[in-house]
């Protein structure tokens, strides 16, 4: 069971080593109400490439393992890499570099993600139409489709992130999701679930996440149980049963109740200091 600590969090005395960089600082125009940027504040913010540039190379000289790359979006869905992404192709760096996508990616844009020095882009595969009207707040649905097949096709690695209850909490579209998932083949899927950031959702039940992680199994190579997720007692109890159960490979954030899961069940312990998504 391999166990990830993703940005500079902080557990049992052990920090993580691949912080997330907001090229968009705390702005996201998009303002999709499962997150209303809220997770944008705790990045590192950058205002220009030349500053992304200058934070890359302090963090490489701190001794980080690698970045992610991410930011708000504007009311289409996009992240500003025509204007970041001449820049990211020319750096020269060690660090594992990753960038989570957006919701609105064209070819050229991801030809280009795909020469430069970024190992893999991070997508929220989101599908349904109701879900991306009401709470992604897109007027064109269509293209996270586009975009997930422009990525897939052209551009790195790609690990797409399946959000269980993203519909106001409830499960909706998530087993369609998978269905569609499945014929892009990825190296890797990782499963969220909602968190309540915005008290208009809820999240769905723990056998519902569940069923939800039993059907991917099937479908998948690798899983891994992302960040989120809500935390307390849900969270203890959805780590134990889906290790105990063998529906993860992988597990970000971990707490003491999954570390005794696995040794449990006489699991070999490896942890990293990274995203999840990082091989």
């Amino acid at each position: 069971m391999d166990f990830y600590l993703p940005g500079m969090i902080h557990i049992d005395g052990k920090t993580g080593k691949y912080p997330a960089i907001s090229i968009t600082g705390r702005r996201c125009f998009l303002g999709c109400l499962h997150c209303r940027g809220i997770l944008l504040r705790d990045m590192l913010h950058v205002d220009s490439p030349e500053e992304l540039v200058r934070t890359i190379k302090e963090l490489e000289r701190k001794g980080m393992i690698g970045a992610l790359i991410s930011g708000g979006c504007d009311r289409e869905g996009r992240l500003p890499w025509d204007r970041f992404l001449p820049v990211i192709q020319s750096i020269e760096t060690g660090l594992f570099l990753s960038a989570h996508a957006g919701l609105n990616v064209d070819k050229e844009t991801a030809k280009k993600m795909k020469e430069s020095p970024l190992s893999q882009v991070l997508i929220d595969a989101v599908f349904d139409g109701d879900t991306l009207r009401e709470v992604y707040r897109l007027k064109e649905p269509d293209v996270v489709r586009r975009t997930v097949d422009n990525l897939f096709q052209y551009g790195p690695q790609v690990i797409p992130h399946v959000i269980a209850g993203i519909y106001w909490g409830k499960m909706k579209s998530e087993y369609e999701t998978l269905n569609i998932l499945v014929d892009y083949n990825p190296d890797l899927l990782v499963i969220v679930v909602i968190m309540p950031l915005n008290p208009a959702f809820s999240y769905p039940s723990i056998e519902e996440v569940l069923s939800l992680f039993r059907e991917a199994r099937k479908k998948f190579k690798k899983i891994s149980l992302g960040c989120a997720r809500p935390r307390g007692s849900y969270r203890h109890e959805l780590e134990r049963r889906l290790i105990e159960e063998g529906l993860v490979d992988r597990m970000a954030l971990w707490s003491d109740t999954a570390i005794r899961a696995a040794e449990a069940k006489n699991e070999e312990l490896r942890f990293h200091y990274t995203c999840c998504s990082v091989r």
